[in-house]
């Protein structure tokens, strides 16, 4: 018989999403499965999600055991996860994970973001709004502190800066990926960057380095509002035979990976990145792509730390001279991608549910 496990969300999970937040917990919920799982699922409306939690709560009460609890936190607060984002039923959620920790069910969070305790948080929202948000950020992470056993986090370095949390409680998690066979790229002067424009996501710096490296391709996807907000600030600095915007998702995404040579975190520094995990960090990597990222930022340690790419200072003239050295010394490309293809391995998603379950102290299915 297979070991049962409860996976929660107080949303409903979409298949279809192609954001960050919605990407991972489906992942996750199947990573489970694929580990030997069967895997009980309370997620919806509150009103699906009460009709589960009731259930489960009749099959615990009866003596049916349950592994672990893995859960994944809303960007939203816990208590505004309706569509209508009013606290309907504020106690549900974070009610039910205690229930299953005093039933000695090992319980697991993953806590994806913490942007609402930064100061430009009250200047994208309104002030009273922000207010009663925060207030509702504290008290999910205050009642973490006895509702669950592990806080997962992206990164310790985020833990270290997260109010009321305890950091003993608190595990990494970062994002994993699908491994998917991608051919050698033919010319190793190619990037490419896929994810958000803004004053996040600034990448002047990459353009205007192959702007002016003859015979080099950037290929930046986006979505087409995100580039037209910002191509005035871009097009005076790019070559159109060097860099190219495109608007794809998906499987659209292959033909870019395979005619690329090189994965773009080469971004402006700011300070959300030091504790960061980017997820498109571990889709170059599941694509058996090396990793450019520009120094002081979490993916420039990790990338160092494994040795999957090159740690960079934002400026032009850096990421010049890498692509030029790459062309002309093919041997440090090919050495670099074959550490590539050894590491993602480590990194799937599957990996990361079984870490989870043993961070939980949990019995893992057999292999």
């Amino acid at each position: 018989m297979k070991p049962r496990m409860i996976f929660h969300v107080p949303y409903p999970l979409d298949p279809t999403s192609t954001s960050a937040s919605g990407i991972r917990p489906v992942r996750m919920r199947r990573a489970f499965e694929e580990i030997g799982y069967e895997v009980v699922e309370v997620s919806g409306t509150a009103q699906r999600r009460r009709r589960a939690i009731r259930d489960v709560k009749r099959r615990i009460r009866a003596g049916e055991r349950f592994e672990l609890v893995y859960s994944e936190a809303s960007t939203k607060p816990t208590a505004m996860t309706e569509a209508h984002s009013l606290p309907t039923h504020p106690f549900l959620d974070l009610n039910f994970l205690s229930f299953c920790t005093k039933r000695d069910i090992p319980v697991g969070v993953f806590y994806r973001d913490i942007y609402w305790n930064e100061a430009a948080y009250l200047e994208r929202v309104n002030r009273i709004v922000a207010v009663a948000t925060r207030s509702l950020y504290r008290w999910d992470l205050l009642r973490y502190r006895s509702a669950v056993q592990r806080i997962f986090v992206p990164s310790m370095t985020m833990a270290g800066v997260m109010p009321h949390t305890r950091i003993e409680q608190c595990v990494p998690l970062p994002p994993g990926s699908d491994i998917v066979e991608t051919p050698e790229p033919g010319n190793r002067a190619t990037m490419f960057y896929v994810g958000a424009l803004g004053s996040y996501y600034r990448l002047h710096e990459a353009v205007r380095a192959f702007a002016g490296t003859p015979g080099s391709l950037l290929t930046i996807c986006t979505r087409a509002p995100l580039w037209e907000a910002e191509r005035a600030g871009y097009e005076p600095l790019l070559d159109a035979e060097r860099t190219r915007i495109v608007h794809a998702s998906g499987p659209e995404l292959e033909p870019y990976y395979a005619e690329s040579a090189l994965g773009s975190l080469f971004m402006e520094p700011i300070a959300y990145r030091e504790f960061a995990a980017p997820m498109k960090l571990y889709e170059y990597l599941g694509h058996g792509r090396p990793i450019v990222a520009t120094e002081g930022s979490l993916a420039a340690e990790f990338v160092a730390e494994h040795g999957i790419g090159w740690v960079l200072p934002y400026r032009a003239e850096a990421l010049g001279a890498l692509l030029e050295r790459l062309r002309e010394q093919p041997g440090e490309y090919a050495a670099v991608r074959d550490r590539v293809l050894d590491v993602r391995e480590e990194h799937t998603w599957e990996a990361r549910a079984r870490q989870a379950a043993t961070a939980l102290g949990a019995t893992l299915p057999a292999a």
